[in-house]
């Protein structure tokens, strides 16, 4: 194991780790999101879910929730400050998050480029000016929370908690990969094209993601690379029948699960070299 990996893992012993308070730390963030975080889709009248808007703040509302109670079972259940699940550091490195972000967008771009000159008119002009500019505001303040969520409670919360019980970093990768790809196999695309292939692109995702956290030791680039992936999905290129609510540019008929789980392996190689085998090869010596 890695001295930073080592480190980030280790963060988990200056709270209080006894296997009751995961016990009790994990239904907390579970009830959090899926019980106070979906009220709304039983308060809110049918059809204000029709509105996009309102769809959009509906379903991040339920990862603020989800937050809210990971901050409650960090602080008050394993006695820690939520900045431990984030860096050993004294500080959050936000540059390195928006290098992050920037890396992966690029990326995101390329590759959708890549996928219309190989599938010419997958992609057709959804550009509404009057929607997506106030679209986008949301999305700016509410997408960044709702990928850092994800970031603290999996490859944070999670992936330190099973430190605790296996010390071999693939073990925690793998581990909290799949509980990451678990409750999205809810998504509407997999019904629409399969279980196992969908399960695949959302843990290798999740693989990706729990890598770079590992190696790096610490979660910026995971939270900056999670943020890009989910604002472009927004903003930029999206899909019919997306679980996300989208004022995208453009929109594909149909997502295509064989290049989309192509497109995560071979972008989280480029991240990952990047990242760190681009910078040891810079090393002078």
């Amino acid at each position: 194991m890695q001295p930073q990996t080592e480190r980030y893992l280790d963060l988990a012993r200056q709270g209080r780790n006894e296997w009751w308070r995961y016990a009790l730390g994990v239904p907390v963030i579970v009830l959090s999101w899926l019980v106070l975080g979906y009220l709304p889709l039983f308060v809110l009248p049918a059809n204000w879910l029709d509105d996009l808007f309102v769809a959009f703040v509906v379903v991040n509302f339920s990862m603020l929730m989800m937050l809210a109670g990971l901050a409650i079972a960090t602080k008050w259940i394993h006695r820690r400050p939520l900045s431990t699940l984030v860096t050993p550091e004294a500080r959050i490195d936000w540059r390195r998050m928006a290098h992050a972000a920037a890396v992966w967008a690029v990326f995101a771009a390329v590759s959708t480029g890549v996928e219309q000159l190989i599938y010419p008119g997958r992609y057709h002009l959804t550009f509404d000016p009057q929607r997506f500019f106030a679209f986008a505001a949301l999305v700016v303040v509410l997408t960044p929370l709702q990928s850092a969520t994800e970031e603290l409670v999996f490859r944070g919360y999670l992936s330190q908690g099973l430190a605790r019980l296996a010390r071999r970093p693939a073990v925690v990768a793998i581990v909290s990969s799949a509980l990451f790809a678990a409750p999205h196999l809810l998504n509407p695309e997999v019904a629409r094209y399969g279980m196992l292939i969908m399960a695949a692109n959302y843990f290798a995702i999740g693989m990706v993601l729990s890598v770079v956290a590992l190696r790096d030791g610490r979660l910026e680039l995971a939270i900056g690379l999670h943020a890009a992936n989910n604002m472009f999905l927004a903003l930029a290129a999206s899909y019919e029948d997306s679980v996300l609510p989208s004022a995208a540019i453009v929109t594909a008929a149909e997502v295509d699960p064989w290049f989309s789980l192509v497109s995560i392996v071979a972008g989280g190689a480029v991240f990952y070299w990047w990242f760190f085998g681009r910078a040891r090869r810079m090393r002078p010596g």
